[in-house]
């Protein structure tokens, strides 16, 4: 009950709205979850009918990633261009066209566009990471970021059961719904507040923000630090290369760390691969049904891990999840080397490995990636990186059953196990902790060139305190700006200098709805 109650004052008490614009644009990462559980049930059918070949098979489980960079880079560029609902409106394209050649597919290069094409959309998804950490308030940041990955494991999931219910053709046809779904949803998506400050239409993100937040003290507030740590609002002009590096650089690397070590612990492999993969490892079970329960626990730990996102920070969570990820994997590798070990032991070593990588290592990069970088770079840096970590996927993917059938499943075990167990000591002593901080503060965290700003507004979100009440961490007020509602903000302490009319109010709580109705 007290967890529940947890929940429902997270969404009632705050914006309702801000909640369903970001739970909207995550709509998208069904198609996502779509595309990635495709070729684990597509693969096996196709050798088993030679409608392909063992080397084409490969070709369209890696197609399906190949074209991922495109779709980042279209995404970046279309987001910083266009703004961020334009490119979620976007991705959808894709989606459907890809799903429409899948489903009429009659050969194998048909098959091919197919999977292209859609790989694009999966690509684009940067963009959905991007509006829903810049429309989030920094207390359901988390959360709100991390039920993405929820979706994709629905969709995972769902493309599992078709496979097991229904033929590939049919499931292909099925899976354009949820695009066009999500275009319709962009209908109800405010267009992201700080892309449009950044764009100087203050205005409309003054109208996006009221939106998102409801009218009143907190969403002028936000409004106002927004345009204090907008790029169009410091005294430099312009900025030297040298320097535009020296604020990117660090992240850059750390993600880009992040990604190959998530990359080489056998996340997608097991994703893309889930069928033929529990086939090898030599379970009893039906492997299409195995495929189904593995999704379920999938959606399980990704529901558990939005759940935990709000408790406990990005380093404790990736740590956490290497580490299981490390006894799972390894718990595969000797179960594979000794064979009297009872065949359920490898599918539950399977199964804690997919529910570890849930609550870390597969969704935090990918959240990170919209976290890290200051606004002046998120939109282009998120697409570069995103493009590149999807390079890394391809090159899994694609050489997964070449260095498979050199080393056999023992050894790949082994190299998952190792990258783990390197993961859990970058995620401990290297990765940032960005839990409670807003994204102007972890900006500020990377920079080394300092950025004055003309305005005098302190650059940091206010907190929002339990039962509607806002305190405002040292900001200067004019006590005379108040005197028409009868307030009077001075400090009991009278200040030493009589002469100064500014007070501070440090320990100053106001109820949000009393200040809007002018009483206190």
């Amino acid at each position: 009950m007290q967890q529940g109650g947890y929940w429902w004052k997270l969404l009632h008490t705050t914006n309702f709205k801000g909640v369903l614009a970001g739970l909207a644009a995550h709509s998208g990462q069904i198609s996502v979850g779509l595309s990635q559980g495709f070729s684990a049930i597509l693969l096996p059918k196709l050798l088993e009918s030679k409608f392909a070949s063992i080397n084409e098979a490969s070709w369209i489980a890696s197609l399906g990633v190949i074209s991922n960079p495109l779709g980042a880079f279209i995404a970046g560029t279309t987001a910083e261009c266009y703004g961020r609902r334009a490119a979620i409106a976007l991705a959808t394209l894709p989606h459907a066209m890809g799903w429409l050649l899948i489903a009429l597919a009659q050969n194998v290069p048909v098959l091919y566009a197919g999977r292209l094409i859609s790989g694009i959309g999966t690509g684009m998804a940067n963009a959905l990471y991007l509006y829903v950490t810049e429309v989030a308030a920094p207390h359901q940041r988390a959360w709100l970021a991390s039920s993405g990955p929820v979706l994709v494991s629905l969709g995972v999931l769902a493309i599992y059961a078709l496979g097991a219910i229904t033929s590939w053709q049919s499931s292909a046809a099925i899976s354009i719904g949820p695009a066009i779904l999500s275009l319709a949803l962009t209908r109800i998506m405010p267009e992201s507040p700080a892309w449009l400050i950044r764009k100087n239409r203050l205005k409309e993100a003054q109208e996006a923000l009221t939106w998102l937040r409801g009218p009143g003290l907190a969403s002028e507030k936000e409004f106002q630090q927004l345009c204090s740590s907008s790029p169009q609002n410091t005294s430099e002009k312009s900025v030297s290369f040298s320097q535009t590096v020296s604020v990117i650089w660090r992240p850059f690397i750390i993600l880009l760390i992040f990604f190959a070590l998530q990359q080489m612990s056998g996340i997608y492999i097991i994703l893309f691969y889930a069928v033929t993969f529990l086939k090898e490892v030599g379970t009893d079970i039906n492997e299409y049904a195995a495929s189904v329960g593995i999704g379920v626990i999938r959606l399980s730990a990704a529901i558990l891990g939005t759940a935990v996102a709000n408790h406990f920070g990005r380093k404790a969570l990736a740590c956490s999840s290497a580490i299981g990820m490390t006894f799972s994997a390894g718990g595969v590798a000797i179960a594979l080397k000794y064979p009297g070990i009872p065949s359920c032991i490898p599918l539950i070593c399977v199964a804690f490995h997919v529910a570890f990588s849930m609550i870390g290592f597969l969704t935090l990069p990918w959240v990170m990636t919209s976290e890290l970088y200051s606004l002046k770079y998120r939109g282009t840096m998120s697409g570069i990186t995103t493009a590149i970590a999807q390079i890394m996927a391809f090159a899994t993917i694609k050489s997964y059953p070449h260095i498979n059938n050199i080393i056999g499943l023992e050894g790949t075990m082994y190299i998952f196990t190792v990258s783990a167990i390197v993961g859990a000591l970058f995620a401990g002593t290297i990765l940032p902790e960005t839990k409670g901080k807003s994204l102007d503060e972890i900006g500020k965290d990377f920079t080394s060139v300092q950025e004055h700003t003309v305005s005098n507004l302190p650059n940091e979100r206010f907190s929002v305190l339990p039962e509607d009440k806002y305190t405002y961490p040292r900001i200067i007020v004019l006590s005379g700006a108040y005197e028409n509602l009868g307030i009077d903000l001075r400090d009991e302490q009278p200040s030493k200098s009589l002469n100064s009319q500014v007070f501070t109010s440090d320990s100053c709580i106001l109820k949000l709805s009393s200040l809007e109705h002018g009483r206190l």
